[in-house]
């Protein structure tokens, strides 16, 4: 089910307009696991990657170039991906980005995650307040178009 929702991206509504509240509202796709699915990465990374080419090919007719992205979301349990006006190195996140994360990281950790709600102080390891580190989220973009 999760590789049949992830390719339905690829023919779903897409927005470029430069407006980044509007891009993310049209572009952005939630994604988890189904009762019924028993996942293997490497399905996973290829329905993305067969996605991200085929929105590229949206994109060109269209006459632009975009980033799609993917990236696990701790907190809600899910896989998220989206489409955007902006560059890889400019994504519309208000933590600090790390885009030059493997897709099949990304996936795995999805994957092997138990699901439910994580608390955000849970997303650290255990550390005084203190030395806690900077949150860097780990994203899959690549340029399309």
């Amino acid at each position: 089910m999760l590789v049949s929702w992830i390719l339905e991206v690829a023919e779903g509504p897409l927005l470029l307009n430069g407006d980044m509240a509007e891009e993310a509202a049209e572009n952005t796709w939630s994604l988890g696991v189904g009762v019924e699915d028993s996942l293997v990465a490497a399905e996973v990374v290829a329905a993305f990657e067969k996605t991200a080419r085929l929105l590229g090919q949206r994109v060109a007719a269209m006459g632009k170039t975009a980033t799609f992205y993917v990236w696990h979301d701790q907190q809600a349990g899910q896989l998220r991906c989206s489409t955007t006006s902006l560059p890889p190195d400019g994504l519309p996140f208000g933590a600090k980005v790390d885009p030059a994360v493997p897709l099949a990281s990304i996936v795995e950790g999805f994957l092997t995650d138990p699901g439910g709600s994580v608390a955000w102080d849970d997303l650290y390891e255990d550390s005084p307040e203190s030395e806690m580190p900077e949150f860097v989220l780990p994203v899959w973009a690549v340029k399309i178009g």
